[in-house]
């Protein structure tokens, strides 16, 4: 609400030229009365993978690029033998022991023993997410040398990629299980590690439904997701653990999701949480029960099915680990 300003630049006085015209928006409407608790507006980003190192087709080696994700692959396999323990709930663990990169290879990163069984590992990309393609051949090259398991480290994962995961043993032949890194190994400040530093993580899927709505009349019909739970897997003992919908810190939803990686925000919920009740007083007014009820609760709010006809359900987990599942609307 600015208004319509010149925008005078050097060139401009040096050519003696007109300026051209600028509508500033940095001068909103004031509303008295009204308490903006979050602005209208949420960006989310990823990193973009400067180099496709999951077999696309584009032949990368001998590259600069193939040369930098040697180096991080040698990074990961470092800090994979300084934090070998896969710390569990329950006090249990994991411990990666005799970790090295392969002698000859086509899609794996590493291969280590698991109580002295041999497992295969890939990294998932240094700036980027886990692909499905990357999970299938790496899978593929795991069941042909006879590995017991493979495990998927990486800092995030399509959700195709995850399914596929879930489904390893049957689709590729040998279980697998997604662990979950930090991404502060990016920075390789985690080379210092200690043994005791928990670097990585193992966490199942979402669990949610999405039902039909009845909706007024003459009006399309609705849809709503309710978030039951999350669960987390034992990759020894393949036994899932299961925690409620209103026990998880945040769950977001995306009510038109195109399955690319962009996420778009459009309801957001806080279960497990006591910053309503310091909102409550903060904003010093009365208001309806129900509504902290639906912020900081397990079911969104009833939506039209968008283009796409499907929707992402992301769960921000104990660890800050983002969870993503995607559902068809019928």
């Amino acid at each position: 609400m600015g208004g319509i300003v010149p925008h005078v630049t050097l060139k401009s006085i040096a050519n003696d030229e007109p300026p051209a015209e600028e509508v500033l928006v940095d001068r909103p409407e004031e509303v008295r009365g009204v308490t903006r608790v979050a602005g209208p507006f949420t960006l989310e980003a990823t990193i973009p993978v400067p180099v496709d190192f999951d077999a696309d087709g584009v032949e990368d080696s001998g590259s600069e690029e193939a040369e930098e994700h040697g180096d991080f692959v040698d990074r990961m396999v470092e800090v994979l033998r300084r934090a070998p323990d896969l710390r569990l709930p329950g006090n249990r663990t994991v411990r990666f022991e005799q970790v090295r990169r392969p002698a000859k290879t086509l899609s794996l990163s590493a291969e280590a023993t698991v109580d002295g069984k041999p497992v295969a590992i890939v990294f998932g990309p240094e700036h980027g997410a886990v692909s499905e393609k990357l999970v299938f051949n790496a899978g593929g090259e795991a069941t042909a040398k006879r590995f017991t398991h493979l495990y998927v480290i990486g800092f995030a994962i399509e959700p195709n990629a995850r399914q596929l995961v879930e489904q390893a043993e049957a689709a590729v032949g040998v279980p697998a299980t997604y662990v979950q890194a930090t991404p502060d190994l990016v920075l390789g400040d985690l080379l210092k590690t200690m043994r005791s530093s928990q670097v990585f993580s193992v966490c199942g899927l979402p669990e949610v439904t999405v039902e039909r709505v009845k909706a007024p009349q003459g009006e399309p019909p609705r849809w709503q997701v309710t978030l039951l739970g999350l669960d987390t897997f034992d990759p020894a003992t393949m036994d899932a653990e299961h925690r409620p919908g209103a026990d998880v810190p945040a769950w977001f939803l995306d009510t038109d999701y195109d399955g690319t990686r962009c996420f778009r925000v459009c309801q957001a919920f806080f279960p497990k949480t006591g910053a309503w009740d310091n909102l409550k007083r903060a904003l010093r007014a009365e208001y309806d029960e129900s509504l902290w009820e639906h912020l900081s609760g397990t079911t969104s709010a009833p939506f039209e099915a968008g283009e796409q006809r499907q929707v992402a359900v992301k769960v921000i987990d104990e660890r800050g680990n983002e969870l993503l599942v995607v559902r068809g609307l019928g």
